[in-house]
C-alpha cells in the first residue's frame, strides 16, 4: 500500500513539473518572436492589403483598352414630329406608297418606337496610349507592394525600439526595487544606531523620507513598464493588457558594424521608399511620352445592330452598320501643350527628390552611426562608473556602521548607485537602438 502511495506521489510530481515547463518557457518574450507576431498581426500593416488590391485591379482595368468595347441601349420614344415619323416608318421597314401622301407627310399620326441597339468599338491604333497606361499600372502595382515593404520595416523599427525600450523598463524597475532594498536597509541600519543612542534621530527622519522617495520611484517605474508593455502589445496586435514575459535583459554585447560605404550602397540597392522614388520617375517618365502622344491621331473601328419595333408582341425591322474613324484633335486652346510642358516639369521634380533623398539617407546614416559609437563609449563608462559605485556603496555603509560616516554620505552613495545602473541601462539601450536605426537606414533590418 505504502508502494503505492509512493508511486502516486512521484507521478504526480513529475505531471506537474512537465506541466510547469512549457508554462515556464512562455515568462520570456524574445525579439524574434515579437517581431514575428508584430510581421502577422500588426494592425498599422493591415491598412495597406486594400490598397496593394486596388492597384492590381487598376491595371486590369488598364489591360481593357485592348479589348473592344460592347453596349447595349434599349430606349422607347413617341411623337408625331414628321421627320421621326418619316424615319421610324423606315426602321420598322413599314413604310408604303400612301405615306407619300402629302397630308401624311406633313401631319402624320403618333408613333411609337421601341429601339434595342448594340454596339461594339475596337481601338485599331492610338499610338501606345493604352500600352502607356498599362505601364503606369503596373507601375503602380510595384509602388504599393514597396510601400508595403517601407511600412513594414517601419513597424520592425518601432518594435526594436519597444522591446528595448521594455527591457530599459524592466531595468528602471529592478533598480528602483534594489534602491527600496538599500533605503530599508539604511531605515533599519538607522532606527538601531539610534535606538542604541549611537545616531541622532535627525538620521533616523532622513532614511525615512528617502525610504519614501525609493517607494515613489518603483511605483513610477511599474508604470512606465506598464506602458512599454501596452506599446509592444499594441504593435504585435495584441490585447493592450495581454501578459507577454519579460524581454531579454540589456546586457553589454560587442557588435560588429559594416563600413559607411557598404551601408551606403546597401541603401540604394534595398531601401524599399527609394526604389518607389525611382518607380514614381519611371512613372513620370511614361506620363511625358503620353502627353506628347496627345498630338497624334486614334484610329478606331466600330459596328452597331439595331431594331426597331413598334411594341414588344409586333416585330419591326433591323439594320447594321459598320465603319472606321480618325480622330484628331488639331486645337485645343494649347491646354494639351501645356499638360505637356507639366508632365516634363514633374519629371525634373523627380530627378530632384531623388538626388535629395540620396543626400538625405546617406546623412542618415551618419548620423546613425554616430550615434552607436556615442553610445558604446557611454556603456563602457557606464560599466565602469556603475562597478565603482557599488563599491563606494559598500564601503560608506561600513563607515556608517562604525560611526565614521554621515547618513548623508550613505544617501548620497546609494543615490550614485542607482544613478550608475540606471546610466548604463539607458547607454545599453541606445547602443541597441542606434544600431538598429543603422540597419533601418541602410535598409537592411529584418
Amino acid at each position: 500500500m505504502r508502494t503505492l502511495k509512493y508511486r502516486t506521489y512521484w507521478a504526480l510530481t513529475i505531471l506537474l513539473v512537465l506541466i510547469a515547463t512549457p508554462l515556464a518557457a512562455q515568462e520570456s518574450l524574445t525579439l524574434s518572436t515579437a517581431v514575428a507576431r508584430a510581421l502577422e498581426s500588426n494592425p498599422d500593416l493591415a491598412v495597406d492589403a486594400p490598397g496593394q488590391q486596388a492597384a492590381r485591379l487598376e491595371f486590369k482595368a488598364a489591360r481593357a483598352g485592348y479589348l473592344p468595347r460592347l453596349d447595349f441601349e434599349q430606349s422607347y420614344l413617341a411623337g408625331n414630329n414628321p421627320v421621326f415619323v418619316f424615319g421610324t416608318l423606315l426602321t420598322q421597314q413599314k413604310f408604303g406608297t400612301e405615306n407619300f401622301a402629302l397630308p401624311a407627310l406633313n401631319s402624320p399620326d403618333a408613333m411609337d418606337n421601341l429601339q434595342t441597339r448594340v454596339t461594339a468599338q475596337q481601338t485599331i491604333w492610338d499610338f501606345g496610349r493604352t500600352r502607356d497606361r498599362r505601364d503606369q499600372a503596373r507601375l503602380g502595382i510595384e509602388i504599393a507592394d514597396q510601400s508595403h515593404e517601407d511600412h513594414k520595416r517601419q513597424v520592425l523599427l518601432a518594435v526594436f525600439d519597444s522591446y528595448h525600450a521594455t527591457s530599459l523598463a524592466q531595468a528602471a524597475l529592478e533598480t528602483a526595487r534594489a534602491a527600496l532594498r538599500s533605503a530599508q536597509a539604511i531605515e533599519s541600519q538607522a532606527k538601531a544606531k539610534v535606538e542604541s543612542g549611537l545616531a541622532v534621530e535627525a538620521d533616523l527622519l532622513r532614511s525615512r523620507a528617502y525610504l519614501s522617495a525609493a517607494k515613489q520611484q518603483e511605483i513610477h517605474a511599474q508604470g512606465q513598464l506598464e506602458s512599454a508593455w501596452a506599446q509592444l502589445n499594441r504593435l504585435m496586435g495584441n490585447p493592450l493588457n495581454q501578459k507577454i514575459g519579460e524581454t531579454a535583459r540589456l546586457a553589454p554585447k560587442s557588435i560588429s558594424l559594416p563600413s559607411e560605404e557598404m551601408l551606403v550602397f546597401e541603401q540604394k540597392q534595398r531601401r524599399p521608399d527609394y526604389q518607389n522614388l525611382l518607380t514614381e520617375m519611371h512613372q513620370a517618365e511614361i506620363a511625358v511620352r503620353a502627353r506628347q502622344k496627345e498630338f497624334l491621331p486614334v484610329v478606331a473601328g466600330y459596328t452597331t445592330w439595331e431594331a426597331d419595333n413598334s411594341s414588344l408582341s409586333d416585330y419591326g425591322g433591323n439594320n447594321w452598320a459598320a465603319g472606321i474613324t480618325l480622330h484628331w484633335n488639331l486645337f485645343a486652346g494649347g491646354s494639351d501643350a501645356a499638360q505637356a510642358d507639366t508632365a516634363r516639369q514633374r519629371l525634373e521634380q523627380k530627378r530632384r527628390q531623388i538626388s535629395a533623398a540620396e543626400s538625405a539617407m546617406a546623412l542618415e546614416i551618419r548620423n546613425a552611426i554616430i550615434r552607436f559609437r556615442t553610445a558604446e563609449q557611454q556603456v563602457a563608462a557606464a560599466q565602469a562608473a556603475e562597478a565603482e559605485s557599488e563599491e563606494g556603496l559598500r564601503i560608506l555603509r561600513n563607515r556608517y556602521d562604525a560611526g565614521l560616516a554621515t547618513i548623508t554620505d550613505l544617501l548620497s552613495a546609494e543615490t550614485a548607485r542607482s544613478s550608475a545602473r540606471t546610466n548604463l541601462a539607458e547607454a545599453l539601450f541606445r547602443q541597441r537602438l542606434s544600431y538598429a536605426q543603422i540597419e533601418f537606414a541602410a535598409g537592411i533590418l529584418s
